[in-house]
């Protein structure tokens, strides 16, 4: 969204704050050769009504139908170019109407190329690889006159892939289907699965036992069991293999690949014999010319018949028939908005007709049916893999890798998917609705389809552009499709590498994306269907820039001087006693919160996980690094908190989505006035995350919380099945394979559910509350008294309930230990925590509790069933903790809560029931270091579990040991 004038300078044209109109309604011009900018500019829209008129928009475009198409309708086929600028007469080949069909969706986001090693249905995009250049024998089609071919060859290459697959055929030659499995696709069975073989259902058990287990453990099984009764037919290893293939249908679709790994022979490169990257053959030397063995192959795990497995029982089909049951409620309550959870992308493509009540929902990140509730949608066995990329070396080309996989997708699109519903004993066509595709890492940036208008800036003579901008735009990137589209075919006309690699720079587009291949109508659309990551952006990438500048380890250019740096207060004695304090402040953070953040001054450059940082940076920091941080840097960094936070929940109420744009947008703006100061040479401080968090709510608002699409899950797949990897000399085969164990194991689950234990028994000696509440042991073996505090709460409860006791009454109570909430945590208690050494807790006593309609906290002394007016009611007896710190929690964008407990003068007994999560309140040092007013003493600060949901919707929760 810019011109270049004359005099070298560019026109910013987007209206807003990244150059939008001055005072007199003239636009503001800036220089690309330096940051000296107009510091007068007035954007046209405050950033915050900005963003209001963004949402209620969405949420218009959610009510009612839009009066045109789908959201692609803007967008330019191959036929109608745009004509090229003046002066670019360079003579273009052509490409036949034949090669790319009519109204081919084209689209790309830019940055690098990609590599890929796992796809599907987990999808790892990694680091940039040299272009592609087509070798003489596939120069592109013969030319008949019609129709000009675009001459960069990696362009072209894309365009051959996007063609093949808006051809795809579950019939098709080029990707072709085993005879049986094309035959169960289109021919589903029709009665629920029963293995009727007592010995084929032992021999099942084993294989399912043995996990992770070696061929020889299920051998050694099989061995003890004939021994001890021959008669058993306990199948053999291979044998049971095969038999739980055939009763599943998954199988892998293997394809021929380069031996180092640069590309797969598919699409465009089907009939090749060498690469043509590195030139080695595709065969083993030294066969016949008519034998032909190819040197390395991948693996590819075919969509239908995992999808079909999730539908073969009466509890399967209804649980996929989630997504149906909460869209007719969204739609009712609409008007309501009590909560942006769903995507107002997803409630129009409903209400246009391109979602049926029939067709699955997919993240093509690792294919999760969001036909399944959050509570179950991302654990193991309803995550399904995709396929797996044989390394060790990079792909140069990750198109012909996913290709084959998408080729799937939008076969079944096109055919339709035949499913039969358990539930309702009826067969229907579902076509799979592509919602949103996901990557890992460094490569999000590759197939991020989020289009934003800021212009870069470098340094003089440099060459790397940085996202800088002195103020932020906020303006919602709501026609997104429109620009990308004709930014695209921009770059498609280029006509030589020179004006190629000019048009990549100006628009930020490098090619077409492989998913501009699916048909318009089941698709989300591009560049919509490219999501931001909620997990590596807030956990690594922020923090990897700023605890650098804070300990005076940035790079510093020759210009500058690092004694200026006035944030670089994490040195010597100062950075070793705050990651001390990260370290206390272990004991006090519970089990359930998983992973407790290492000292980072001794273990910061050692493996420091995710999470970790996310605990320490968005947990602990704001308390930790309170009268360290200088306060006007401090606050700053509160804002970037609680702005993340409350994307990281799963619920987001309308105002709190204001509240994190405003935050977002503030952090990003200001970090140039704090941290760059408008000097050139502190230009590369400014890294894509500062710019992206303010892109983060409007993708939000678009498409939903960003928690229920998160990278954790795709990151705990690969981790877990990395883990299973047992033959390192040949560990991407072995990957492979317990890949495709993986995706049968979870159909044949799906469909036999018998053959999983129960999630989460009931220990023994444990209650059920009901509403996912359960008391767990130790319990007293006797009714006992209480101290005097605690029976005076307990009095004052039966008061005010409404049956007093008499006045010489003494209580005598059964004490429990331990409760579990819905959300899966385990509430403990003083009575048994205290007996611990400080070195073998993780206190989980502390919860977040509602009281009277507002959210206290309090601290849990024991669990209770007591008679109250002739019914036993489950209780807790806590001592509270006082309000927080009214003017620390403004001045920290609600981040920093600080509070006193209360103790013995003010002890309560609460409903079970009121217990919402266990909290971490862990002793605030640095509170007691800067304040002597006498509210120091017993002072804790709050951390609450980040992402609680997501861990919850994992299946990550507490391990419940049957008695303390």
């Amino acid at each position: 969204m810019s011109s270049q004038r004359d005099d070298g300078k560019v026109v910013c044209k987007c209206h807003h704050k990244c150059g939008g109109l001055d005072g007199e309604g003239k636009f503001v011009a800036f220089s690309t050769r330096s940051l000296n900018r107009r510091v007068d500019a007035e954007s046209i829209t405050p950033t915050g009504s900005a963003f209001a008129t963004f949402l209620a928009s969405a949420a218009s475009a959610a009510q009612q139908s839009p009066q045109s198409g789908s959201s692609n309708s803007g967008l330019h086929s191959l036929k109608r170019r745009i004509v090229p600028d003046v002066g670019h007469t360079t003579r273009r080949r052509r490409i036949d109407s034949g090669n790319v069909l009519e109204g081919a969706n084209l689209a790309v986001r830019w940055v690098r190329n990609v590599r890929c090693e796992a796809y599907g249905l987990i999808l790892v995009i990694k680091p940039p690889i040299e272009p592609f250049y087509l070798p003489p024998d596939m120069d592109g089609p013969e030319l008949d006159g019609t129709e000009e071919m675009p001459v960069i060859p990696d362009i072209n290459i894309s365009l051959k892939f996007i063609a093949a697959l808006q051809s795809a055929a579950l019939n098709s030659s080029d990707e072709p289907l085993d005879p049986d499995l094309l035959h169960q696709i289109r021919n589903p069975a029709t009665k629920i699965l029963n293995v009727e073989d007592p010995d084929d259902r032992l021999s099942i058990d084993i294989f399912l036992a043995i996990g992770n287990g070696s061929e020889a453990s299920y051998t050694s099984v099989r061995a003890a069991i004939l021994r001890r009764n021959p008669e058993y037919k306990v199948l053999t290893y291979y044998k049971v293999k095969r038999l739980v293939s055939d009763l599943t249908g998954v199988v892998a679709l293997e394809r021929d690949m380069c031996i180092n790994s640069c590309i797969g022979y598919t699409g465009p490169f089907l009939l090749l014999e060498n690469c043509p990257y590195c030139g080695e053959s595709r065969y083993e030397p030294g066969h016949a010319p008519e034998v032909k063995i190819p040197r390395r192959r991948f693996s590819t795990f075919p969509l239908a018949p995992q999808l079909q497995a999730l539908w073969r029982t009466v509890d399967g089909a209804n649980s996929m028939k989630y997504c149906t049951r909460c869209t007719s409620k969204i739609m009712e309550e609409l008007a309501k908005n009590n909560g942006i959870r769903t995507s107002s992308d997803y409630l129009t493509a409903v209400q246009e007709g391109r979602i049926s009540t029939d067709d699955m929902v997919l993240l093509y990140r690792n294919k999760v049916s969001e036909y399944h509730a959050p509570g179950v949608r991302y654990k193991k066995k309803y995550v399904l893999p995709g396929g797996i990329i044989g390394g060790p070396g990079k792909p140069k080309n990750s198109d012909s890798f996913i290709f084959p996989g998408l080729y799937h997708v939008a076969a079944l699109q096109k055919e339709g998917l035949h499913v039969w519903d358990a539930s309702l004993d009826r067969i229907f066509t579902s076509r799979p609705f592509v919602a949103l595709g996901t990557a890992d890492g460094p490569g999000m940036a590759s197939i991020n389809g989020l289009y934003c208008k800021l212009q870069g800036r470098r340094k003089p003579g440099g060459t790397h552009y940085y996202p800088a901008r002195q103020e932020g735009c906020s303006h919602p990137d709501v026609k997104a499709a429109q620009r990308y589209q004709k930014n695209l075919q921009f770059i498609i006309d280029s006509p030589n590498k020179t004006q190629y690699e000019k048009r990549r720079l100006e628009t930020g587009i490098s090619k077409p994306t492989l998913f501009s291949g699916f048909p318009e109508k089941h698709i989300l659309g591009v560049p919509g269907c490219f999501a931001l990551d909620i997990m590596h952006l807030p956990s690594l990438n922020l923090p990897d820039l700023f605890i650098p500048l804070w300990r005076g380890l940035f790079e510093c250019d020759k210009t500058d001087n690092k004694a200026l740096w006035d944030w670089a207060v994490l040195k010597g004695d100062v950075w070793k006693e705050h990651g001390k304090m990260v370290a206390n402040a272990t004991p006090y953070i519970p089990g359930s919160f998983d992973r407790p953040p290492r000292n980072p001054a001794e273990k910061i450059s050692s493996g420091y996980k995710a999470w970790e940082f996310l605990l320490y940076f968005y947990g602990l920091g704001p308390a930790l690094l309170h009268g360290v941080l200088p306060d006007k840097y401090w606050k700053h960094y509160c804002k970037c908190v609680r702005g993340n936070r409350i994307l990281m929940q799963e619920e987001i109420t309308p105002a709190e989505l204001r509240e994190s744009n405003q935050k977002l947008t503030e952090f990003s703006d200001a970090f140039e006035t704090l941290y760059c100061q408008r000097r050139t040479d502190r230009l590369h401080f400014v890294r894509p995350s500062i710019h992206t968090p303010s892109h983060m709510p409007f993708e939000t608002a678009r498409v939903g919380p960003g928690i229920i699409y998160s990278q954790w899950a795709l990151e705990r797949t690969i981790g877990n099945l990395g883990e299973e990897i047992k033959q390192h000399s040949n560990a991407f085969a072995n990957l492979s394979q317990r890949a495709l164990r993986r995706c049968q194991v979870n159909a044949l689950k799906a469909m036999i559910p018998d053959l999983e234990p129960p999630e989460n028994p009931l220990p023994r000696g444990s209650l059920d509350l009901g509403s996912g509440y359960v008391l767990l042991t130790a319990m007293d073996n006797a009714a006992r008294e209480v101290d005097q505090f605690e029976a005076t709460a307990i009095r004052s409860y039966l008061v005010a309930a409404g049956d007093p006791p008499p006045d010489a009454w003494t209580p005598l109570v059964t004490r429990w230990s331990r409760v579990r909430l819905p959300n899966g945590q385990l509430a403990r208690s003083a009575w048994k925590e205290e007996l611990k050494s400080i070195g073998q807790l993780r206190c989980a006593r502390r919860v977040k509790i509602s009281c009277g309609g507002r959210t206290r906290f309090a601290e849990v002394h024991f669990y209770l069933m007591f008679k109250v007016g002739g019914a036993r009611k489950p209780l807790a007896v806590v001592s509270m903790f006082a309000e927080h710190h009214q003017q620390l929690y403004q001045d920290s964008s609600k981040t920093y809560v600080t509070m006193q407990h209360l103790g013995n003068s003010d002890i309560r007994v609460i409903d079970i029931k009121s217990i919402q999560s266990v909290v971490m309140l862990a002793p605030d040092e640095q509170y007691a270091k800067l304040y002597k007013d006498g509210s120091e003493v017993n002072r804790f600060y709050l951390m609450e579990k980040p992402g609680l949901k997501l861990m919850e919707m994992m299946g990550v929760l507490e391990t419940v040991i049957p008695a303390e």
